[in-house]
């Protein structure tokens, strides 16, 4: 009981920080300086890691799905299948996992060690707003960085592919791409998109609570690194569970292969 009370305090303490932070983008001062540092980090830092992860996942989708429809003799359905694979599942749920994974975690470790070298606390005697100046930047920056980096990963995923599909696999490149753009659809884009920016958001909200309520010195900052990865993977595949679902119940059209 005590730890389910402790639980739902996090959550409640998470949630009212992240509402800080989100009233926090429309007050005066904005700091530019650090929402582009945060953001060009991101950039940085994750397109090696969603390039190769894009490209597995390509490869690995074409093999497996491009010998099942070979086997019933519909090959061109490939690029269809591409689109609901890619496009509206793996694309947007691999970059949020990246983001997390590469992005959250050095966040939780950033603030974790200014936290227990009390810095933050030292910031709000100097006069700077923790919320404007730590908080808001790196959850507005997450939140972009994740719906953009989501277009790259379409890419990567398609790319890799398409290339699979047409050397290993054997399927005419004309009918991939005509079955593609048949099946993909702006619902499956933007769809993509929003998850991306729900994705940011929950990466943000949960890293940057871990790090500034970090406590124990360094092994203190190890232990909110490890939670915060473990509930930003938990939570993602929860709101991917929610999320999907509640699209293709508002566009029927979605669940069909054409």
């Amino acid at each position: 009981m005590v730890r389910a009370r402790h639980s739902v305090r996090d959550v409640g303490e998470l949630t009212l920080l992240f509402l800080h932070a989100l009233r926090g983008a429309v007050r005066r001062p904005f700091y530019w300086k650090e929402f582009v540092d945060q953001a060009r980090f991101i950039l940085t830092a994750n397109f090696i890691p969603l390039l190769l992860t894009g490209v597995g996942w390509g490869v690995i989708v074409s093999l497996e799905a491009g010998h099942f429809f070979h086997s019933a003799s519909s090959e061109y359905r490939l690029g269809g299948f591409s689109v609901m694979a890619n496009v509206r599942e793996f694309a947007p749920v691999a970059t949020g996992l990246m983001i997390a994974a590469v992005s959250g975690t050095a966040i939780v470790a950033d603030l974790g060690a200014r936290q227990v070298r009390q810095e933050l606390e030292a910031l709000s005697v100097m006069g700077l707003s923790n919320v404007l100046f730590v908080v808001t930047p790196r959850a507005l920056a997450l939140m972009l960085m994740s719906a953009l980096y989501n277009l790259p990963m379409i890419v990567f995923t398609t790319a890799s592919g398409f290339l699979v599909a047409v050397v290993v696999v054997g399927v005419n490149a004309g009918a991939f791409m005509s079955s593609f753009w048949t099946q993909g659809t702006l619902v499956d884009l933007f769809g993509g998109e929003l998850k991306c920016i729900l994705f940011g958001a929950l990466v943000a909200a949960i890293c940057i609570y871990k790090g500034v309520t970090a406590r124990g010195g360094a092994e203190g900052v190890a232990r909110a690194v490890h939670s915060g990865v473990v509930w930003c993977f938990v939570g993602i595949q929860a709101v991917e569970w929610f999320y999907t679902p509640t699209v293709l119940a508002l566009f029927h059209g979605q669940n069909v292969l054409r």
